[in-house]
């Protein structure tokens, strides 16, 4: 066999979460011949404890949904599951898509769907890591029930997640507390309205999560002040996968100002044959989001959308 040779298919699907799988489900049903590349390194939310609000798959762990998908994509004999990561993808002479993997692939696609996630970014404080994902959560949504009626502390790496969060923190519980770091303003007016809920808030950083077996019970601010808490609501920076950086240099890819992939509301971008899906492009994506993006994107390309890209520069 010649090894320089690129096998062949129709779709290509580079990230095996809910919008790569659901992508690889609906392609399937259209008879189209789908490669997933899901990387072998832990997911984003390979920490979760269950995945929630997705209706039929409520509290199952992040493998347990992705087991139950490929058994079903599977069936229609359309599809393959690759694990191994995409280290490159480029246009050839024709407009198709040469894809390398890691452990050796080479695979010409006629369309692509990206569908990978974002790397989290994990602040250097003591008692973060073992606290993730259990009583430090970044989705209310995800997590909110299996913390309620706890004393929240809601920790804003924007300002637009101090008013979102506060906003919305009070379905789960009354007792809330607010972190204000130096770099985020906060007006007067504000202030005083937030505390008028009986919000506390206070200025400072935290340098320390004081627990028990993942189970937080005090924060330690850098001035010394202990503050007692339950439930940190913490979305921690992210970063693109190498992928991402090599899109926009090979072939283009465009981005918006905070890192995310620009696509259209039928998932296509800039780029003529690529779609994306899922959290690349879009923050805070949840899984029922991300599946029907996916859902969408596979759609547009068995629906003959893909014959123009769409103009996003």
């Amino acid at each position: 066999m010649n090894k320089n040779r690129h096998e062949y298919t129709d779709i290509a699907i580079i990230g095996g979460g809910p919008a790569g799988m659901q992508a690889a489900l609906v392609a399937s049903r259209a008879r189209k011949s789908v490669v997933v590349f899901d990387d072998s390194a832990p997911p984003r939310n390979g920490a979760s404890r269950g995945v929630h609000n997705f209706l039929g798959l409520d509290g199952l762990l992040p493998q347990e949904i992705r087991d139950v998908a490929w058994k079903q994509i599977k069936a229609y004999k359309y599809a393959e599951l690759r694990k191994e990561r995409v280290i490159d993808l480029r246009h050839d002479s024709h407009g198709q898509f040469l894809i390398t993997g890691s452990v050796g692939t080479k695979l010409k696609a006629a369309k692509t769907i990206l569908a990978v996630g974002y790397k989290n970014i994990y602040p250097d404080i003591p008692g973060f890591a073992e606290c993730w994902a259990n009583t430090i959560i970044e989705c209310p949504y995800c997590d909110g029930y299996e913390n309620k009626d706890r004393i929240w502390g809601i920790v804003p790496g924007y300002n637009n997640h101090l008013k979102v969060f506060s906003n919305i923190s009070g379905n789960w519980t009354s007792m809330v507390n607010i972190i204000i770091p130096s770099d985020i303003e906060i007006e007067s007016a504000y202030r005083k309205e937030l505390s008028d809920l009986g919000i506390n808030i206070y200025d400072g950083t935290i340098n320390r999560i004081n627990h028990t077996k993942g189970k937080i019970y005090s924060v330690t601010l850098d001035s010394g002040q202990e503050i007692e808490m339950g439930t940190l609501l913490w979305i921690p920076d992210t970063r693109p996968l190498p992928i991402i950086h090599n899109l926009v240099k090979n072939i283009g890819l465009v981005l918006d100002e905070n890192g995310y992939v620009v696509a259209d509301d039928m998932q296509r971008t800039n780029v003529e044959g690529l779609w994306a899906a899922g959290e690349v492009s879009k923050c805070c994506s949840n899984a029922l989001d991300s599946a029907a993006e996916g859902s969408r994107a596979a759609k547009s390309i068995i629906s003959g959308w893909s014959n123009q890209a769409c103009d996003l520069h």
